[in-house]
């Protein structure tokens, strides 16, 4: 289930499941702004309690970082006696750094917290994630589980092809990122290698593109860097495949040690070196240096000298690429996340057939 937008219809079907679109409190933001939205707060409830008594679901799963959406179905599951589990991607401890309103951040990172604290159990991405839920919201650590992402293996394939571009980049800039060193580091390694060729996949038409094609030409790289608008998922393979390596810049700040870029699994399945700009204290980096697939520097100009000896010396690319290949059983879905399915099976006996009809 998830809140109805700017979609046509009410429901999904896939092979595996359905998606239903509900209208919650996220639907009527859009229309009404807050607080108007908040104050038809029951009737989003109403919609959760109908679908959840139709499904008649074991567990009831909750991803997401509206505050609401963290709550609307935490109440609707136990009003049902529904077990919930948190999956936890992006936490508002984290994304309080970069957004506006000390007030507002308060607010969410509270909500945040009154419903982890109220679910059965929490997972989240990487260790240092769930080290920090434990402190700074005082959660049971009998309650949190790793579940990390995984590697999406129906877009594996050992097939190689030429590449046409030294960098690939998945994803616009994002608060997040260490944006201007990502420039610093594409201008160095330009210096570096004649001929360079960098893409930059998932820029919208519009004031983000216009903002780094402006931001390109003042590094003097316009001619370098390719613009390519947002693919379907399934399409990011053949993209990283026409690549040597692929970037990722985190900001320095000491919170985003606990993250994990969801490209990272991207460019392991492509086989092609993670070239990282970050902190050498962090998960990000401890992913990469363990399993022998990249690069990894704090500054732009040590991160362009490693690429261009390593875009340089085909023994090493072959040495990333047999380490990705080497890594990939390990990262698969079944095998990340069989620590997760095993708690979240625990529950399930203890709350069998106790959904209301």
């Amino acid at each position: 289930m998830v809140p109805r937008g700017n979609v046509s219809g009410t429901e999904t079907s896939w092979d595996n499941g359905r998606v239903r679109r509900l209208t919650t409190y996220e639907t009527r933001r859009e229309q009404f702004q807050s607080p108007a939205a908040a104050i038809l707060f029951p009737l989003s409830l109403r919609e959760y309690v109908t679908s959840l008594r139709e499904f008649r679901p074991d567990i009831v799963i909750i991803s997401g970082y509206s505050p609401f959406l963290l709550v609307e179905p935490l109440l609707a599951a136990r009003l049902l006696g529904i077990p919930v589990v948190y999956d936890v991607l992006d936490s508002w401890i984290l994304m309080s750094e970069f957004h506006q309103g000390r007030i507002r951040n308060w607010l969410r990172k509270s909500v945040e917290r009154f419903a982890l604290s109220r679910g059965n159990l929490v997972a989240g991405v990487t260790r240092t994630q769930l080290k920090l839920l434990e402190s700074c919201y005082r959660l049971n650590p009998e309650k949190l589980v790793l579940a990390p992402r995984g590697a999406n293996l129906s877009q594996h394939s050992q097939v190689q092809t030429t590449p046409d571009y030294d960098v690939i980049h998945i994803g616009p800039p994002r608060e997040y990122y260490d944006n201007e060193g990502m420039l610093d580091f594409v201008a160095r390694l330009s210096s570096l290698r004649r001929g360079l060729r960098v893409l930059f996949l998932g820029i919208e038409e519009g004031p983000v593109k216009t903002r780094l094609e402006r931001d390109l030409d003042a590094h003097g790289l316009s001619g370098a860097v390719d613009l390519c608008p947002p693919v379907h998922p399934s399409e990011v393979s053949r993209w990283t495949r026409r690549a040597k390596s692929g970037l990722i810049a985190l900001t320095k700040n000491p919170l985003y040690r606990a993250a994990v870029s969801t490209k990272a699994y991207d460019y392991v399945v492509a086989g092609i070196p993670i070239l990282f700009l970050g902190l050498l204290d962090s998960e990000q980096a401890e992913f990469v240096l363990k399993h022998g697939i990249g690069r990894v520097c704090e500054t732009p100009e040590a991160l362009a000298e490693q690429t261009d000896a390593l875009l340089s010396d085909d023994k090493a690319l072959r040495d990333v690429r047999n380490n990705a290949e080497a890594a990939i059983p390990s990262l698969k879905w079944d095998q990340v996340l069989k620590p997760f399915y095993e708690r979240v099976a625990a529950l399930i006996p203890r709350n069998q057939g106790r959904i209301p009809g």
